[in-house]
Formats: C-alpha cells, structure tokens, sequence
C-alpha cells in the first residue's frame, strides 16, 4: 500500500511538471512566432497571475508592480552596486536620473526643478513631455493605490506641479522632505503617455484605468506584445533612452503554480529565474547543481499575520495580544521556516534602538491567551477565518495549518480560506478580512516609514486598520527633529506602541530564495524583491 501511494504520488507530481512543461513550451511557440532566440530571451516563472497591467489600478498585485517596472520609467530611480556573486543591489544613497536627466533644488530645499530626457520616447514613437509627466503624478496623487507613496514625498495636490517648457517642470513642497525622490522612484509613480490615454477616459473613469489595465503607454526598456493573466510577453524597445540597451531581447512572464515545478524548469533550462520559493522547493538545488540558489538578505521585508482592527473581535486589543500568546513562535520558526531568516519574535520588552522591525515580546503562554479571550467577552472562544491569497498558498499554508492548530487549543476556531489574487487584493483594500497572512516589504527603507504606511492611514498598506493618534504626534517630532537623538527618541516610542497593540503578528524577516539557471549573471535586488529583466545577463 505505502509503494502504491508513493507511486501515484510521484505519478501526480510528473503529471503537474509535465503539464507546466507543456504551457511553457507553448509559450516558447508563440516566440518562435516573433523570430525569438533562446539567448536573447529571459523566461521567469512565478505563481503570480497577473490581472492589470496598472500599478495604480484597483486589484493590483504584486505582479503589477513587477511586470510594469520594466514597461514604464519613472522621473527618477537609484544606481545599482558592481555584481557581486552574481547579485546586483540597489543603492538608497545613490539617486540619479530616469526620464530626468538632472534636477536642481533651490536654497531652501522646496522647489524641485526637474529636466527631462530630450531623447525619451514613449512606446508609441511620441516625446516624452512635461506635460506627460505633469498628468502622470497627478494621475497618482488622485488615486488611492498610489496616493500615500507620493503624499509621503509632500506631493498632495496638483497645484504643486508646474510645467516650465516642453522638457521642464517643477515641484513645489511646503517644506523640505526628504522622501521626495524615494517616492518618485518607485512603480506608484510610472510617467505615461497622457496623449495615448485621453481617448479612453470617461466620467466614471476620469484617468483611463480601465484601457491601462491591458494596454502599454509606457516609454520604458520592454513593451508589451501578448498579455494574459497567466503570461506576459513583453519585447525590448530598441528606443529606449537607457544604456545600455537591455541584454534579452525578449522577457517571458510565466504562471506556474507549484514551486517545485518553477525550480524544475529552471534546472531543466526552460526557465531562466524562478521566484516565490519555499525553503522545501530550493532544498536539494545547490547539491543537484543543475541550476544556482542566490540567498538574498532582505533588510525592507518582514512576514506577518494581519489582524483587523476595523471590526470585533479583533478591535479589542485584549483578543490580538491573546492570538500573539497562542502562537508557539519558536516551535513555528523551526518547523514551518526551518529555521531560516530572522526571527521577529522574542523576549525584550522595550525597543532595541530606533531601528524597524523589531522583535515582538509575547511569550507562548496559552493560559495567558485563555484569560485575555475571558476578559475580552470570549470564555468559550470564538470563530473566525485566517485567509490566504492563492497566489502565496505554497508559501503560507503550512503556516496556515499550523497557526489554526495551535490557536484552536485556546479556543480559537479557524476555518482557512483562499482568494485569488484579484480577488484577495479588493477583500484587502476593503478590510473585510477578519484575519490573514501576508509578506511586504518596505518601498522606503526608513525607519519611520515602517509606521507611516503600515500603522496608519486609510490606505491599503494599512492592513490591519489600525489608528492611534499618538503616531501622528511622534512623526511630526520625527519630521521635525533637527538631531539624530530626537530623531530615535520619537521612533523608540511608535515602536513601543505598535509593538504593544500588536495589530500585526509578525514571525521574521526571509532571504529572498531566488534559483537562476547557470548561465545567468546579473541579478539586480530591487526594493520590490521582484525580477528585474534588464540587467540579467547570459554568459
């Protein structure tokens, strides 16, 4: 019976790599269509589904963000380090030009004046404008996806943005801020062709979102030739303003399911970048050696369950710091991450610097759990649903089953359940999630942006819902802080304060787990953690 089970077992196995097999192989089909080279193409396969191509569209997803980072350029963006094994990074200290090609700032740090690229184009052969420009950040400071990145750099309405002459425009803050150029430098803040999407907008779409969600009106290294939401094909333009031009003439966005199989297509030279691993996929990569591991520190990540704030029971402070006793934080590092990462949990009570994340204080104690759930009004426990979006259902389940077991002996009833990414994203930004499981990572690796975007705000980055006014007073002591000691005084406090109400479970910081095929060089770690096609390199 045991010998049956193992071969109808690795009978399904080959059954769903031979079948991802198949779909890449029609994708290859549909490249041989466009006269495409195996050495001049990048193929990438993750378990992403791809619903717009719109970063700042309803229902993005982290796909969104990867696949227009390569159809779109932004005003500004960060220089990347020599490789080094292989890797590139990104340098936060090392701004420089994207479509502008330089930029002054006047004496008191208010007015940004920004000069564009006389040689940019958009996809469609038009010049880049300021005007595009002008209508792209206006675009994103109106739109709820994107407005609080831009917000954050001072830009709140369009009245601060001026058209100078066709190549020239300016920005004007309220007072000097230094997260202006990391906010434009990021995929909420895409500069695209306005005249391309005027036509398409209407009254109840005064921004065009519904044509952008599967049309290109980007200037940037790829434009897209086939888009679906299991495979996007995009093509490199030959115009673009960057050099030098991209090495792969062409970048294949895959859907593949199941870890094991991405890694497996790599290893077998149908893929070149596998992404979205579990530690039990990349086990065995390095000692079959048929493809590379790149473990990746990702000082802007952290893993965590969301508790929603908006609504009961988790609006009670007494039933989150309940659930953080219940949870066996060692025992689940150990078991579920194998002992990979950081841990984010552990036994200081008061924060360790100014410096975030920070480990959690709660210690497993399951009768400490029972009696807070007493005190709250729940003596026999409650029920309520731990959810996961499909898209992250290999990375999270085992910890999904794990976290409903261990919460189910404090009388926690969990029923698990999985959304599509589309879907998932509209439950997220609506806060109609109960509880969930999520990794993100840090747009903008300050320390007091960890508590602007995910402790406050009516944003979707807000995951939890969570609001305390005395936040706000601590960033504004952050903001006006003229000595580093000020400075870490403030974030000591909002550390302290999240930490406490606990609106946000988290477990640690990952590796990014990357395999790569032997004859791929160049990797670039940006701060979306996503695949950046333009720099991979083949030997």
């Amino acid at each position: 019976m045991r010998d049956f089970a193992a071969r109808a077992l690795a009978c399904t196995r080959y059954a769903s790599f031979a079948a991802a097999i198949v779909v890449i192989q029609a994708a290859l089909g549909v490249s041989s269509a466009h006269a495409q080279d195996r050495n001049d193409t990048a193929r990438v396969v993750w378990p992403f589904e791809t619903s717009s191509l719109d970063a700042a569209g309803p229902g993005v997803q982290r796909s969104t963000w990867g696949v227009s980072w390569h159809i779109y350029d932004r005003l500004v963006t960060y220089a990347l380090d020599a490789p080094h094994d292989k890797i590139q990074q990104y340098r936060l200290d090392k701004p420089q030009g994207d479509l502008a090609e330089l930029w002054d700032v006047s004496d008191d740090g208010r007015i940004y004046t920004f000069h564009l690229r006389r040689d940019a184009v958009f996809h469609d052969g038009s010049q880049l404008t300021a005007e595009d420009v002008r209508w792209s950040l206006q675009r994103a400071i109106s739109l709820p996806t994107t407005r609080f990145v831009l917000n954050l750099g001072g830009l709140t309405s369009e009245d601060q943005i001026k058209v100078v002459d066709e190549a020239t425009l300016t920005i004007t803050l309220p007072k000097p801020n230094r997260y202006l150029l990391l906010s434009l430098s990021t995929p909420f803040a895409p500069i695209i062709n306005a005249r391309q999407v005027k036509p398409h907008e209407t009254v109840s779409d005064p921004w065009g979102g519904d044509w952008l969600k599967s049309n290109d009106a980007g200037s940037g290294a790829y434009q897209v030739m086939t888009f679906r939401p299991d495979q996007v094909m995009l093509q490199r333009f030959d115009k673009w303003h960057g050099s030098p031009l991209p090495a792969m003439r062409w970048a294949v966005f895959q859907t593949v399911p199941e870890d094991t199989t991405r890694v497996a297509l790599v290893e077998r030279h149908l893929a070149d970048v596998a992404i979205g691993l579990t530690p039990n996929a990349v086990e065995g990569v390095q000692r079959r050696g048929q493809a590379q591991l790149l473990l990746i520190p990702m000082p802007n990540q952290f893993e965590f369950m969301v508790m929603n704030t908006q609504s009961k029971p988790f609006s009670d402070v007494r039933v989150r710091r309940a659930i953080a006793h219940a949870v066996p934080q060692e025992e689940i590092f150990q078991s579920v991450f194998l002992g990979r990462g950081k841990r984010l949990f552990g036994d200081a009570e008061e924060p360790q610097g100014a410096t975030f994340p920070q480990p959690q204080s709660f210690a497993y104690d399951p009768q400490r759990a029972r009696d807070l759930l007493a005190e709250a009004g729940y003596p026999n426990g409650l029920d309520t649903t731990l959810s996961l979006c499909t898209c992250k259902a290999e990375y999270f389940e085992n910890l999904a089953v794990a976290l409903k077991d261990h919460l189910a002996r404090v009388g926690i009833r969990v029923t698990i359940d999985k959304f599509p990414g589309a879907r998932f994203g509209e439950l997220q930004t609506a806060k109609q999630m109960p509880l969930y499981l999520e990794n993100q990572v840090a747009w903008l690796n300050l320390p007091d942006y960890w508590i602007r975007i995910f402790y406050r705000g009516d944003t979707r980055s807000n995951f939890s819902g969570y609001a305390n006014p005395a936040l706000d007073a601590l960033l504004a002591k952050a903001d006006d802080a003229t000595t580093q000691a000020d400075y870490d005084a403030a974030l000591r406090k909002m550390i302290e304060i999240v930490n406490r109400d606990v609106p946000l479970l988290m477990f640690r910081q990952a590796a990014l787990e990357v395999v790569i095929g032997k004859d791929i060089g160049n990797y670039a770690y940006w701060f979306h953690t996503l695949p950046d096609v333009r720099s991979l390199t083949r030997n």
